[in-house]
């Protein structure tokens, strides 16, 4: 089991997204009714503290309002798991968190420990969505039911040396060990798709990491070149840094790693004839020029960056569905918004839309349904993306 916990100043946000995420449930509350809406309950948290800042001599609210953590048990130790389960582990995990005082390995360095058992909190079970592994989130009240403040000091560092005491007590694999061991698993994974690439770039490595139920993200200089990215499993996150021999996966190097894993294929194919060489590349390079694999997009939308691979059999179903756009609305940005809502980028079509005139959101249901294949899907983005971006009239009031 892996933990992470911070103090965070937008409380209501981190209720909202804990209670209202797609799939979520209610495992437990404390100090708070069950049945009132997650902005209802963050109204009674902040209702506590403002009465409790009242009480003492200095009535300047606390900046970071809440305490979030997020606990994420292996998916094979928790098989056949009721809530009752998890309603026990919500509690073991707080136990022991507020039984912390001191740093590991450093006894002179003390602090005062959480009184979160004795505080408003909200836990919510949420599932990977591309993992499936499940994990809970808790965001608790700073302040405490007596009014003290519940301490943040290495509250990250208490996080995850609580979830090393409860893998110690029940047997599970601790999370220092189960970090090395994703470490290799991606890496592996990461040198597979190198070897199964007939030639490197960006696109096809991320759609390829991607199809082995990773989140990869690239981070890129001004000129538009990569210099570093992250790999995502479940919670946890690994930078490029950190994968492989020798960092022979970060971005510096990845290409030549790529032509040393191919360098008997290379001696292969320079034994063949001049000829059939030179008519493999032409025929392989007219193929490529006529029917790409992947098309690649970088939008913007708020000052995010996002970039999408889309296979050449969703960018034609594009074409053909949003040639007959409304009357004022640009290609473009329709081609963008559909692309966002293909890659699961809700938010940010909704708010590309906007900005292109139209409204509305796609809705909480939103999204592809489980035997959906990939070309009725992509239809269904496309005239999802034509009904957000199409103008609204307004009327104007004399």
């Amino acid at each position: 089991m892996i933990a992470q916990g911070n103090a965070i100043s937008h409380g209501a946000r981190a209720i909202e997204y804990s209670m209202e995420k797609d799939k979520a449930r209610l495992v437990k509350v404390n100090g708070l009714p069950e049945n009132i809406e997650p902005l209802a309950m963050w109204s009674r948290m902040m209702q506590h503290q403002h009465q409790c800042m009242k009480d003492r001599y200095n009535p300047k609210p606390i900046t970071l309002n809440a305490l979030r953590f997020e606990i994420s048990p292996a998916k094979e130790e928790t098989i056949s798991w009721s809530m009752k389960d998890w309603q026990d582990l919500a509690d073991e995990f707080i136990s022991v968190l507020d039984g912390i005082d001191k740093r590991l390995g450093k006894s002179d360095c003390r602090f005062k420990p959480t009184n979160i058992k004795y505080s408003q909190y909200v836990v919510s079970l949420h599932t990977d969505s591309k993992s499936g592994i499940p994990h809970l989130h808790i965001v608790a009240n700073r302040i405490d039911n007596n009014g003290n403040t519940n301490d943040a000091h290495y509250i990250g560092e208490r996080a995850v040396r609580a979830a090393n005491i409860i893998n110690e007590k029940r047997g599970w694999l601790q999370s220092v060990q189960r970090r090395s061991e994703n470490i290799q698993q991606i890496s592996e994974d990461c040198i597979a798709i190198l070897k199964a690439m007939p030639k490197f770039d960006w696109a096809t490595y991320c759609q390829m990491v991607n199809a082995k139920e990773y989140d990869i993200k690239l981070t890129k200089d001004d000129t538009g070149i990569v210099k570093g990215y992250a790999i995502r499993k479940g919670n946890s996150i690994y930078k490029s840094s950190i994968l492989g021999k020798s960092r022979k996966l970060i971005p510096s190097k990845i290409e030549a790693t790529w032509a040393g894993l191919h360098n008997s294929s290379a001696q292969t194919i320079q034994s063949q004839s001049k000829n059939e060489k030179t008519s493999m590349q032409e025929n392989n390079k007219t193929v490529t020029q006529l029917n790409p694999p992947f098309h690649h997009y970088s939008i913007a939308v708020d000052g995010k960056m996002f970039d999408i691979s889309l296979p050449h059999s969703v960018k034609s179903v594009f074409d053909e569905e949003l040639v007959d756009s409304d009357e004022g609305v640009k290609h473009a940005d329709l081609l963008k918004v559909a692309t966002l809502l293909f890659a699961g980028y809700l938010d940010a079509a909704t708010s590309m839309s906007s900005s292109c005139g139209g409204g509305g959101s796609p809705g909480s249901g939103w999204g592809k349904d489980k035997d959906e294949d990939e070309r009725n899907w992509a239809i269904r983005c496309a005239k999802m993306a034509k009904w957000l971006c199409k103008p609204i009239k307004r009327n104007r009031s004399r």
